[in-house]
């Protein structure tokens, strides 16, 4: 039926001719083809002997006949009578467009009408992506096209996690165990090929979600394992995983507020695995040197990163202060409300008003079990975060829980633990070396609460200390994997700093706001990207030949504590 296995041939007209980039071509009746596959066509060698073959993704399908226009179709059919049968068949046929990625004998010429295609091979597939050949390849799952083959697909870890390009963003709307799903399949992915190179840090933040990232799912049936399988991994849950849990005074039996299951949780503690971090005032001081107040000062100013604040009247009080001599939470509070009085000593372009409301939010702010001064716990299991962090070595992963803590103290989590790590890696704490760490890579989903694309006037403290390490992070071997229901509501130079874009499902809302779906998807991609399969995404890699790639991933092998 299709001689010698072609399944269509090029098409070139006056009005719409082939390409270096763009081919069309008809398809036989009987073939089915889809968006994303991948075609090989005959095209001219420049040694004049046997063919070259060049390699294209389809991008759109069309159907079309020879009707003049539907009133055509319409009259043909007896005046639109769905009964009537028709005395002669329209001439039609499938058209498709396709995005040329490569020859095989590098020609960069357009196509010639005529040309033969066929299905590509499993190995021509990812040679036209360019993923055959990478020094370090890091699973990033596995394409099914329309002929039933199922081709595994690599990102390159130097463009994943440095040092060539970093950073890692995705996004798609919540519900559809998409966005923190893959992520964890790409640090497990991480792990087990990288491990003595790469430690995880991980920010819980729904509930228990995250909680129990090192016991396996034992519901996986056999084709989740074969899913596994087929992108060269094992189905496994992360190894040498810490949780630090927020520390609840008013919780005498755990320490903590968190949703974690409480038998998950004692085992854990049994286990010397999960420890209650805290806040001292000591925190706010600086370095340990005692020389890098700046830095704990800025960390204070987490404490209202979601507040607006477009004359920097919080910033301007903090600095006002100096350098805090307060050995206690209440010993500072005191230092501060006496900025409130009259006659008060100090710089006079701070008003008192501003003053009081500083005071005041101050006082709410810090009235959590969280701020405390001692280690009232006699295991020792009560720790700050830079202790844990310190203690972070390659192919450890440690979790840290934010979920029950309000939005204001997550970002002064999330700002400290992202501080902390980049001034270890500029060897700013004794005792550790930027080695030590390996390359740290830090999870977060809802990334809008942390750098937001609108911050007022100028970016907040957590903003720039985002954009920092987006920015020169990844020299450093400190990589951000961020996660969004919106790309439109991120920060554009985050954004623009992350060499790896995932795009879940999302709604045709969010594609006319964002400018990546305006400018970088089709209108075929806009379709797929609104409907997409629970396990399917859109990848976007530095080494891929092309913008896009649609594939599917494995379901979580970690245990699920949330339905």
């Amino acid at each position: 039926m299709r001689e010698n296995g072609c399944i269509g041939k090029v098409t070139a007209t006056e009005n719409i001719p082939t390409t270096c980039t763009t081919v069309h071509f008809w398809l036989h009746r009987d073939v089915i083809i889809r968006p994303f596959d991948i075609v090989r066509i005959e095209h001219i060698s420049a040694r004049g002997e046997s063919p070259s073959y060049s390699f294209a993704l389809v991008k759109e399908l069309s159907y079309m006949t020879d009707s003049a226009g539907h009133l055509a179709n319409y009259v043909s059919s007896d005046f639109g009578d769905v009964n009537a049968q028709e005395i002669n068949k329209r001439l039609g046929t499938t058209i498709a467009e396709a995005e040329v990625l490569g020859n095989s004998e590098n020609i960069e010429m357009p196509i010639r009408d005529g040309a033969r295609v066929q299905w590509a091979g499993a190995d021509e597939i990812r040679k036209a992506l360019g993923v055959d050949n990478l020094k370090k390849p890091i699973p990033a799952g596995y394409m099914e096209t329309s002929r039933g083959d199922e081709i595994s697909l690599d990102f390159e870890a130097r463009y994943l996690v440095g040092p060539e390009a970093g950073h890692m963003n995705i996004s798609g709307i919540s519900g559809l165990a998409s966005k923190t799903s893959y992520s964890m399949f790409l640090l497990n992915a991480l792990q087990q090929r990288m491990k003595d190179q790469v430690s995880i840090i991980i920010f819980n933040v729904k509930g228990p979600d995250l909680l129990a990232v090192d016991q396996p799912n034992e519901s996986l049936n056999d084709h989740q394992i074969a899913e596994w399988k087929k992108c060269g991994l094992e189905p496994c849950p992360l190894e040498s995983v810490t949780y630090f849990y927020p520390y609840a005074k008013q919780q005498k039996e755990v320490s903590t507020d968190s949703q974690v299951p409480a038998e998950i949780i004692k085992a854990q503690i049994d286990a010397n695995r999960a420890f209650n971090y805290y806040y001292d005032v000591d925190t706010f001081k600086g370095g340990e040197e005692g020389n890098e107040t700046d830095v704990g000062r800025d960390k204070l100013g987490l404490l209202f990163s979601d507040i607006d604040d477009p004359q920097s009247t919080m910033e301007s009080c903090i600095h006002a202060l100096g350098e805090v001599d307060a050995d206690t939470w209440e010993s500072l509070r005191k230092e501060i409300d006496a900025k409130t009085e009259k006659g008060q000593v100090g710089k006079k372009d701070i008003s008192i008003q501003s003053w009081r409301k500083f005071n005041r939010l101050i006082r709410t702010r810090t009235d959590h079990s969280l701020f405390v001064e001692e280690r009232p716990q006699k295991d020792r299991r009560q720790r700050l975060l830079v202790d844990g962090i310190k203690s972070l070595r390659p192919g450890n992963v440690l979790v840290i829980d934010i979920a029950p803590l309000p939005d204001y103290l997550q970002c002064l989590v999330f700002g400290d633990v992202i501080r902390t790590v980049f001034d270890a890696k500029l060897n700013l704490y004794r005792g550790v070396n930027q080695s030590d760490l390996g390359t740290v890579v830090v999870f977060a989903d809802e990334l809008n609460k942390y750098a937001p694309s609108s911050s007022g006037g100028r970016d907040r403290t957590l903003t720039r200390w985002l954009l920092e390490v987006t920015e020169r992070g990844r020299s450093l071997g400190v990589i951000l994997f961020g996660a969004e229901q919106f790309r439109s509501d991120i920060h554009p130079r985050v954004l623009g700093n992350c060499a790896t874009n995932i795009y879940g499902r999302t709604n045709p809302v969010e594609l006319s706001k964002a400018p990546d779906y305006r400018h970088l998807f089709s209108q075929s991609n806009k379709s797929s990207v609104t409907r997409m399969r629970q396990g399917e995404m859109l990848l976007q890699h530095s080494v891929f030949h092309t913008s896009l790639i649609k594939a599917r991933f494995p379901f979580p092998a970690y245990r699920q504590l949330t339905k």
